[in-house]
């Protein structure tokens, strides 16, 4: 009589149930720690952050010490996991697949929308870098709404993402560096839309292109460890640095700080419960940078990127919006999962797929399948 085993996926979850209690506890321990509900909030959005700069010398202070033991313990939390499950991948359900065609083309939207919201407000970015209203302040506006176009509509979608990462180096001109080091998660999504693109482009382009599928991994990578680079450096700069930054927003938001109106902990101040929710955002950003078990840290990330969105004006949203981008490419590729973006978007520009969909759309006709050019071959 045939063993019944039941579907893989089931079986990889029995498994991990029944015969690794300290993968449950590594897990447990990752969920709690990175799960305040400050962590994700953005202080500068919502106070006058021209009283509050970072003061540097906190660089050398219990908290970056305290930085440094968290993101070592949930990193050992994180092998564990990996080194029981033996797959670097998990969790690996066969959603993703249904997931996967938007990816790019999501975080495009994602991040054009935020582009036309802050060019709006003669923002760069988001809404603490406020721009001058002088020739370059309104050049990087105009700059600003075109990459967004090219962005939301596919047109011209990788000159939009040089352009994001021209924008990015320009903003350099204007702010402190370490403002657009906060802002580096714009350069790895001109990276990752740049190689993999947004969508399928014209026969002659997707040729030189071809090239650019070797460096699909690398450009993932790029989105992954610059994205980490943006959240470990907003949480010191707007929290570990500056934690009076941190008591004035929570003065405004009294109930973000949950050890105290929901468990009435007093002694837990404002101030404390800043440098907290800075130390788990920055540990937070060091384990995206190790590539350790991606999809997990995402899934666990989810949490407060959602949870304030939901108790803070829609500035929060329209500013979370890229990194929501962000967060849902790195769900599917981050763990080294390959993107094979030439599959999807440059083998159907050289199998004649776009020429039928400009036909159909121009006359309204459908082609049926004997019509169609036969697959290329390579």
């Amino acid at each position: 009589m045939t063993k019944r085993t039941g579907s893989p996926i089931c079986a990889q979850w029995l498994s991990f149930v029944r015969l690794k209690p300290q993968v449950v506890i590594a897990l447990a321990t990752l969920l709690l720690a990175l799960t305040p509900a400050t962590a994700s909030a953005h202080v500068r959005w919502f106070i006058d952050e021209q009283q509050y700069p970072p003061r540097w010398e906190r660089l050398f202070s219990l908290s970056s010490l305290l930085v440094i033991v968290v993101s070592a313990g949930l990193l050992g939390a994180l092998l564990l996991l990996r080194r029981v499950l033996r797959n670097q991948h998990f969790p690996n359900p066969p959603q993703l697949a249904y997931m996967e065609p938007s990816a790019t083309a999501l975080l495009a939207v994602h991040t054009g929308i935020s582009l036309v919201f802050f060019a709006s407000q003669v923002d760069l970015f988001v809404h603490s870098l406020q721009l001058d209203k002088g020739v370059l302040g309104w050049l990087l506006v105009a700059l600003q709404v075109v990459v967004a176009f090219t962005l939301i509509t596919g047109l011209f979608d990788r000159a939009g993402a040089i352009l994001l990462a021209v924008v990015w180096l320009l903003g350099m001109l204007t702010f402190a560096p370490w403002r657009m080091v906060d802002q580096f998660l714009y350069v790895g999504i001109g990276v990752i839309l740049f190689v993999l693109g947004r969508t399928i482009p014209p026969p002659a382009i997707a040729q030189r292109l071809l090239p650019l599928a070797d460096y699909e991994r690398q450009a993932v990578s790029a989105l992954r460890i610059l994205a980490g680079i943006s959240i470990v450096s907003v949480a010191f700069t707007e929290k570990l640095l500056v934690p009076e930054a941190g008591v004035a927003f929570l003065a405004d938001h009294p109930n973000f700080n949950v050890m105290q109106s929901l468990f009435g902990w007093g002694w837990w101040t404002d101030e404390r419960f800043t440098i907290a929710a800075g130390v788990v955002e920055a540990a937070a950003g060091v384990l995206l940078i190790s590539g350790v078990m991606t999809r997990v840290v995402i899934l666990t990330l989810l949490v407060p990127f959602n949870l304030t969105v939901a108790f803070l004006p829609p500035i929060e949203l329209l500013g979370h919006l890229p990194i929501f981008g962000i967060m849902y490419v790195l769900l599917l590729y981050g763990s080294g999962t390959d993107p094979n973006a030439r599959e999807h978007l440059l083998d159907p520009a050289l199998d004649g797929e776009m020429h039928e969909r400009a036909d159909r759309l121009q006359h309204g006709d459908r082609k049926t399948p004997d019509d169609r050019r036969p697959a290329r071959s390579w």
